[in-house]
């Protein structure tokens, strides 16, 4: 029975990842994901994970597209055939994993099911290019997963198997880019201290600086035997004023909250059209995802200052939408300050995205 499960999950990650690079990215594909092509023709040639014959631009390559287009090139595709073929397969791994955690966080392995499958429908532009197109980010947001959720648990249960799943992917996170590493697990920890002050908390964030610190010497290792970054954001951060921080703030929010709908999708389009009701759907997400930041905010105002709520009323998965609230806000004021773009907080995003989803079908239950 578990056996069925776990291929069906597969199945549909397979699915997912097919039915977006057949049918939706072609219509978007662009030189930025033309470039993962190239890099997997160098992985394939060399026969390595990080190739000589490639020049990186702001980060090391290691968990995106490249190994999976590099896959399908070995077994015979090629073009874009190639590039559909790994980016299917790189979605149903990590839509496997991401199940799995948000799982063994929901304990319920159906509603899991439905909240992972529905964090991997494209909603937006954001979604259809960032998370399951060139899926530069794709990586990033599972492993996002894989850091915070098991923490939680880890917390609240004192199983020590958990916060080993978190260890491995700051490790993993930070090995190829410590900076965004850094802009997930600083909101991270302020949140974790201040929602749980026991000692499990502050056992969890030590494994989380230590693991970030042997993440750091391993990107610093690989660095030192390929080309220097062309752009090394780590050491190129700088701050800015506080009057351009403040206007990035608006930009920054404006585009997310744009882009991460399907209005924007529709945009031009005729006003009777068929793509008319995607719009306005794209308005109402909108509006839920601003009533989510503000519901989880509420959640972590009320914790910090009644931290007794944390052990009583408090479910996970008002949590989790605490922390995706938390991270939003502050890796918003964050990324303003220094690097002015929103993809930097996807991870947040996508955590408000499942809480939006989430509390959609908590009502919908509640109403039947």
């Amino acid at each position: 029975k578990n056996y069925f499960w776990h291929v069906s999950v597969i199945i549909i990650g397979l699915a997912i990842g097919l039915v977006h690079h057949i049918y939706i990215y072609p219509n978007f594909f662009h030189a930025d994901s033309a470039a993962y092509q190239v890099l997997a023709s160098a992985i394939r040639d060399e026969g390595v994970l990080l190739p000589h014959d490639f020049f990186y631009g702001n980060q090391l390559i290691m968990l995106k597209i490249s190994p999976f287009i590099a896959l399908a090139n070995c077994i015979g595709f090629s073009g874009y055939k190639a590039y559909a073929i790994g980016g299917a397969i790189a979605i149903c791994v990590w839509f496997y994993i991401c199940n799995l955690i948000i799982s063994k966080y929901c304990g319920n392995k159906y509603f899991s099911l439905l909240l992972s499958t529905c964090l991997f429908i494209p909603l937006g532009m954001d979604d259809i290019d960032f998370l399951l197109g060139q899926e530069s980010h794709l990586s990033n947001v599972v492993l996002s997963i894989m850091i915070c959720l098991p923490v939680i648990i880890y917390i609240q249960e004192s199983k020590k198997s958990f916060l080993c799943i978190s260890a491995l992917a700051v490790i993993l996170m930070t090995a190829e880019q410590p900076i965004r590493t850094l802009i997930i697990i600083a909101p991270f920890i302020l949140f974790i201290l201040i929602i749980f002050r026991s000692k499990n908390s502050v056992v969890s964030m030590l494994s989380i600086a230590v693991s970030f610190v042997i993440g750091k010497m391993a990107n610093d290792y690989l660095l030192g035997r390929h080309f220097p970054l062309k752009v090394d954001y780590s050491q190129a951060s700088l701050l800015i004023s506080p009057d351009k921080a403040i206007d990035n703030l608006f930009i920054i929010l404006k585009s997310i909250l744009v882009y991460s709908s399907s209005s924007s999708l529709a945009v031009g389009s005729n006003a009777i059209g068929i793509l008319t009701p995607f719009y306005f759907m794209g308005l109402l997400y909108i509006l839920l995802f601003i009533a989510t930041i503000v519901y989880g905010l509420k959640i972590f105002l009320h914790i910090l200052i009644d931290g007794r709520k944390t052990k009583t009323s408090i479910c996970r998965l008002d949590l989790l939408c605490a922390l995706g609230a938390t991270g939003f806000v502050l890796g918003l004021l964050l990324i303003s300050c220094l690097n002015p773009e929103g993809r930097h907080i996807f991870w947040a995003t996508c955590i408000l995205k499942i809480s939006v989803f989430a509390t959609i079908f908590k009502i919908f239950l509640k109403v039947i």
